[in-house]
């Protein structure tokens, strides 16, 4: 279950962060090379794996990279499900929708890692998340849950961490090759569109020395 949990948000961070490259490039036609697209292509793995070393102790309590990696995924099919819908509903307004998803996006995954950290750090903190886990457990509405996330069931170990580190920088060979692939297409659009030009300006200046200079 755990490893699943993994690979699954490694792929989705791969296809969201594919997924708002190319929206970013149509939306933004200037440089290819701009700090913002290698936010957007690197911003989701850096956050699974930032949460992945959150995770990282010895001691036997709540699995937060779990839970943190868990709340990511749900953050990042939300956003995406709502940047579909809102472009839909909204196709008047793409570069303000766009915008907006993307700037909640990643002040939500920034508010998560500071509260996975925060708790981690500040061991009073995990007080009212044990309080709000026991109930949702009389609840029984995370029963199924708690038994992945109870520490007492899986420990963790340097191999364990290493697989899933390892797991997180896979994550960016995959967002490279489709990089290269974007960038060399992008490339090849620009060449043809300059070539096109070139060949008008030529025409117009046959066209223009056909005529010959204008009667004085």
């Amino acid at each position: 279950m755990e490893t699943i949990l993994y690979i699954c948000t490694a792929a989705l961070t791969v296809a969201w962060s594919v997924f708002t490259y190319i929206a970013w490039s149509d939306k933004e036609r200037r440089g290819e090379y701009v700090v913002g697209r290698f936010f957007l292509m690197l911003g989701p793995s850096a956050y699974f794996l930032l949460l992945i070393l959150a995770g990282w102790s010895r001691v036997q309590e709540l699995r937060l990279d779990l839970v943190g990696i868990a709340v990511l995924d749900v953050l990042t099919a939300a956003c995406w499900l709502g940047l579909l819908l809102a472009r839909v509903l909204r196709p008047g307004s793409p570069k303000r929708t766009l915008a907006g998803f993307l700037i909640a996006y990643n002040v939500l995954a920034g508010v998560l890692l500071l509260g996975v950290f925060l708790v981690r750090s500040f061991p009073p903190l995990r007080i009212p998340l044990y309080s709000w886990i026991d109930q949702g457990l009389r609840l029984e509405f995370l029963r199924f849950a708690w038994k992945e996330l109870d520490p007492e069931a899986r420990q963790q170990d340097v191999a364990s961490m290493a697989n899933k580190v390892l797991i997180a920088l896979l994550s960016y060979i995959p967002i490279s090759l489709l990089r290269s692939i974007l960038v060399n297409r992008q490339i090849s659009r620009q060449r043809r569109d300059m070539y096109r030009e070139i060949a008008e300006l030529k025409k117009r200046l046959e066209e223009l020395e056909r005529r010959g200079p204008p009667p004085g």
